[in-house]
């Protein structure tokens, strides 16, 4: 979240002004042409191959946990979508998904985070002693699970996650989130479709505040699943683990808290999501390909837009067959590792070149 700010004073105005059309354009104004345009191409495309593994993965394990496909198949499906879709839609139909679903997915997890406080009066401090009574009681089930350490596995969940085990670490995970948002090239591309440097100020604004809301939503939907979701059978397998994975949570969550209809109606906005993000993914990796690449470093800028569009949309159909290529390798990964890497790469390859390339 705090990547926005750093988008909406830095970044916004400048970037519409300058009347470029991808990250390379920016990088290459005054350097070396061939050399920064490969250069950036390369960034763009790995961010895009890292977060596509985190939305392929996802969406597998959906698809695989509401029509029982196997997660190969679910994920070639998805993969299909993303080719048809931006190949034949575009940034229009994209832009037009995205909006749709940002809607749709505000009010969801709305009403899901309403209905968990709910069933707590509305009392966050009920919420959390529930959840840290359901974390001991799984704990204490254990072997060898004494009540002392179960006790202090249920409180863990008030403290600080594990997915950062130093200081140095999380200074430099923050880090990455805050100046990686400014470096996605899915995002950055935005900017170039808005028609004046007021109104690049104006959705990142207000971009900005529904992401910081919709966060906060999070911690009650996180909360919410450990005390209706983590110690419910019905939502386990023979196994005892989550049916789909931990990934799928938040879905389960929805049945928890609205029935079969409300699942159905999660289950739709999370697709949407997915499949918004995924075509984005896809229009960055292809302009960075088509356009920078092909037409400006292999073909020295000669290149007429009817051959660039042919080669963007083969591009879109190349990078949805390496979507789903990554999707099947990369399928009992944890997603927030994956994202936690591409947002890495934006922020160490993509940020600095680009605030350089503005202020210096």
């Amino acid at each position: 979240f705090i990547g926005w700010p750093i988008i909406l004073f830095l970044m916004a105005e400048r970037l519409r002004n300058l009347g470029k059309f991808t990250f390379a354009d920016i990088a290459s104004y005054r350097l070396d042409q061939n050399r920064i345009r490969t250069f950036a191409a390369v960034g763009s495309l790995t961010v895009v191959c890292f977060y596509l593994i985190v939305q392929m993965v996802g969406a597998g394990q959906l698809i695989q946990l509401l029509f029982g496909l196997e997660y190969n198949y679910a994920v070639v499906v998805v993969g299909l979508l993303m080719m048809v879709y931006v190949t034949f839609g575009g940034m229009t139909a994209t832009t037009w998904v995205q909006i749709i679903k940002a809607c749709l997915l505000l009010g969801g997890a709305s009403f899901m985070s309403f209905m968990v406080l709910w069933k707590y009066g509305f009392s966050p401090e009920a919420m959390f002693a529930d959840a840290v009574r359901v974390k001991t009681g799984i704990a204490s089930a254990a072997p060898d699970a004494t009540p002392e350490a179960a006790a202090a596995a249920g409180q863990s969940i008030m403290g600080p996650g594990t997915f950062i085990k130093d200081p140095i670490s999380a200074i430099s995970f923050g880090m990455a989130l805050m100046f990686g948002t400014a470096g996605l090239p899915h995002i950055l591309m935005r900017f170039f479709t808005v028609p004046n440097a007021k109104e690049a100020r104006k959705s990142v604004f207000w971009a900005t505040t529904w992401i910081g809301y919709f966060y906060i939503l999070t911690f009650i939907i996180g909360f919410g699943a450990i005390v209706l979701v983590s110690a419910n059978p019905e939502f386990k397998d023979a196994a005892g683990g989550l049916l789909g994975g931990n990934n799928m949570a938040a879905v389960h969550l929805a049945k928890a808290v609205g029935g079969n209809v409300f699942l159905g109606f999660i289950s739709a906005v999370a697709f949407a999501t997915i499949l918004a993000v995924v075509a984005g993914l896809a229009l960055a990796g292809a302009s960075a390909i088509s356009h920078d690449i092909y037409s400006r470093v292999i073909m020295k800028g000669k290149a007429n837009e009817a051959t660039e569009l042919r080669v963007s949309k083969f591009a879109t159909i190349g990078l949805g067959v390496v979507a789903v290529l990554l999707g099947m390798a990369f399928e009992k990964m944890n997603i927030a590792f994956m994202v936690a890497l591409a947002f890495g790469v934006a922020a160490s390859a993509n940020f600095p070149v680009l605030i350089l390339s503005m202020y210096w």
